[in-house]
């Protein structure tokens, strides 16, 4: 890596933030979560306080000085910002709070890199409009983007318009405030989503690039990646449909600017209504010219195999893109307690695939491991196995740059802190300085410093050279 690659960690502000309704904020689609328990989830927590990074942002930030961080990325809640969504009315005290925090990074030294949209869809326009399912939310986004991008253009340089927006139709309460109308099918239920989170990008990518025709913009993938579990052939193009929905599907459209070839086939055939208006598909033509790079999270690599007993290959896709499919354990890596597969070379997989389909700068704005890190009784954390994890991620970073030449823009650890999970869990962590709190409600919210925290330091100091996990702590 050069001297001008980023290094740093991400959150997400509404699992962290706690500081519940303070300062007009309303309430969001994160708050209101029924959790089901994921695998290996045995506890939950809620969101009055989290990590209460709302109090702590500036203990926090300082922590990140301390590392040599060079970037950071974190969310502006929108349900903090416009607490309704729908009426235009724009709670000063919220855009102040973000104001406050960029300024503390810039003032560390740290670029802020702004996400938009991270599970914080204002309650009221899930409720009340059914969220991205009806198009006049698009518009209520954009709204919201234009006046944060007007209040931050000078601040601000990397923008991403939109969390892991390829989830949305497979997490839909909590991606787009959604959740699939009676007697609508699967494919028009994900077809739906999928336009109007593609243009809700779209019109944010224009939004800020209005304010600040410099700013660096991208959209954001979840990106897992996805090999087939045998060499049958029936597997493999199994897990090409697979990867082209999950993975490709997104970006093809930001990129491109236009919907590919093989989803407008699976809609006509599955007889899905996919006419939009021409000024809608202008606009999202108009914003991929304007894309700057590409960001994603990489957590996990997966296995796919066709279906035993289904013959008709349109119910195969269905299968695939919507049916339970078997959770398939790859016998080639390992797991974390919670079944997320540990692959470190599927990381430089996806960067060599992503940079040689999309030809844009990359950059890795997710990646960590949840661990159920314990506190020692002298205040410290040896999380060794997250150390490990990080080791064999950012030597295949190294990889991808300097064997494969693949153009990266930085590398974003997930996190600096403990916070809740997507899944409200404490218990589940992923920081590199422990929070002292716990699920049942305790913990004086200190913050200590784990083993990987100093590691991670040295990382960062040698611009990912020094890898070894040697540090005194």
């Amino acid at each position: 890596m050069n001297k001008d690659f980023l290094w740093g960690a991400a959150l997400s502000n509404v699992q962290a933030e706690g500081g519940y309704l303070e300062d007009g904020k309303g309430l969001n689609v994160y708050d209101t979560l029924e959790i089901s328990f994921e695998t290996g989830q045995s506890t939950l927590s809620d969101t009055t306080v989290a990590a209460d990074h709302y109090h702590h942002y500036k203990e926090d930030i300082a922590h990140m000085k301390e590392m040599g961080f060079t970037a950071y990325r974190f969310s502006i809640v929108w349900s903090r910002i416009h607490p309704q969504g729908d009426d235009g009315k724009t709670n000063e005290a919220g855009l102040a709070y973000y104001e406050d925090m960029i300024d503390e990074l810039l003032k560390a030294g740290i670029e802020p890199v702004v996400s938009l949209v991270h599970f914080d869809m204002p309650d009221y326009l899930r409720v009340h409009y059914n969220g991205f399912m009806d198009r006049r939310v698009v518009d209520f986004y954009a709204d919201h983007v234009a006046v944060v991008a007007k209040r931050f253009k000078d601040k601000v340089k990397y923008w991403i318009t939109y969390n892991e927006v390829n989830t949305a139709s497979f997490g839909p309460r909590l991606v787009a405030g959604a959740q699939q109308p009676e007697n609508m099918s699967d494919a028009q239920f994900h077809a739906t989503l999928t336009h109007h989170t593609q243009l809700a990008h779209a019109k944010a990518v224009l939004a800020i690039k209005k304010e600040n025709p410099n700013a660096m913009v991208s959209g954001m993938d979840a990106y897992g990646s996805i090999y087939p579990f045998t060499c049958k052939p029936e597997d493999v193009q199994a897990a090409r449909f697979a990867d082209n929905m999950n993975n490709n599907l997104t970006f093809d459209v930001m990129v491109n600017g236009e919907y590919p070839s093989y989803y407008l086939a699976y809609l006509q055939n599955k007889g899905v209504d996919f006419n939009h208006p021409q000024d809608e598909l202008d606009i999202i033509k108009e914003a991929s010219q304007k894309l700057d790079f590409l960001a994603f999270s990489y957590y996990q690599s997966l296995v796919v195999k066709a279906p035993e007993g289904i013959e008709d290959p349109l119910e195969v896709q269905d299968y695939l893109l919507f049916g339970a499919r078997e959770k398939l354990s790859n016998p080639y890596v390992t797991a974390n307690e919670w079944g997320w597969q540990i692959d470190p070379m599927g990381l430089r997989y996806a960067l060599d695939t992503l940079y040689e389909r999309y030809h844009k700068p990359l950059f890795i704005v997710e990646n960590g491991i949840g661990i159920d890190d314990q506190l020692t009784e002298d205040k410290k954390v040896y999380d060794d196995d997250r150390i490990s994890y990080y080791q064999g991620h950012i030597k295949n970073i190294s990889d991808a740059i300097e064997l494969d030449g693949v153009e990266m823009i930085g590398y974003l650890a997930w996190a600096p802190i403990d916070f809740l999970s997507s899944h409200k869990e404490m218990r589940k962590r992923y920081g590199f300085v422990f929070i002292d709190r716990y699920d049942d409600g305790t913990g004086t919210l200190a913050r200590y410093p784990k083993k990987s925290y100093y590691w991670y330091k040295k990382v960062i100091a040698s611009q990912g050279k020094d890898l070894e996990n040697d540090i005194e702590y």
